[in-house]
């Protein structure tokens, strides 16, 4: 079970990419073991998305049979929601390219081969980020600094002003 996850998240940074990744995979297999794919995981398959799955290793899927897969797949999400989590609040949306980068840094500083990222969308930051690393909450961004520096700031807009 491990090694298949090992497997997936090789490439896989964020907990939004895990759990789209997994769904295809059901589908797939679904698909493949029983002919039918139901209506809620049915989806078409984007090019990356079949990229991917061409990219795993035929080692990879000979682990799945129809009598394994529901089981695999439950223990796959078991695991899943025991991988550890860096919430990572930004101004923007990352791209992939972006994503596999910031990924692999913090796998490497964390010394986390399954870290996974949760990116959330914060308008409101400026220029930087906010992390949430078990429970701590640390804010990285200018606005952050801004506020830091708020009475100091405006103290020295008065004296600009007089």
């Amino acid at each position: 079970m491990n090694e298949i996850l090992s497997i997936i998240l090789k490439d896989t940074y964020s907990l939004t990419s895990l759990k789209h990744r997994l769904r295809i995979l059901q589908s797939y297999f679904l698909k493949t073991f029983f002919g039918e794919i139901e209506t809620s995981v049915n989806m078409p398959l984007s090019p990356q998305d079949s990229n991917w799955l061409k990219s795993l290793p035929s080692s990879f899927y000979q682990k799945f049979n129809k009598d394994n897969i529901y089981n695999i797949f439950s223990g796959l999400e078991k695991i899943g929601t025991n991988t550890p989590i860096l919430t990572m609040h930004l101004a923007f949306e990352l791209n992939d390219t972006t994503l596999s980068q910031i990924g692999a840094f913090t796998r490497k500083t964390f010394d986390s081969p399954s870290l996974l990222l949760d990116i959330k969308v914060d308008p409101n930051l400026i220029a930087g980020t906010a992390l949430s690393w078990k429970g701590v909450y640390r804010d990285y961004s200018l606005r952050a600094k801004l506020e830091q520096k708020r009475q100091e700031l405006l103290e020295e807009f008065r004296k600009f002003l007089r």
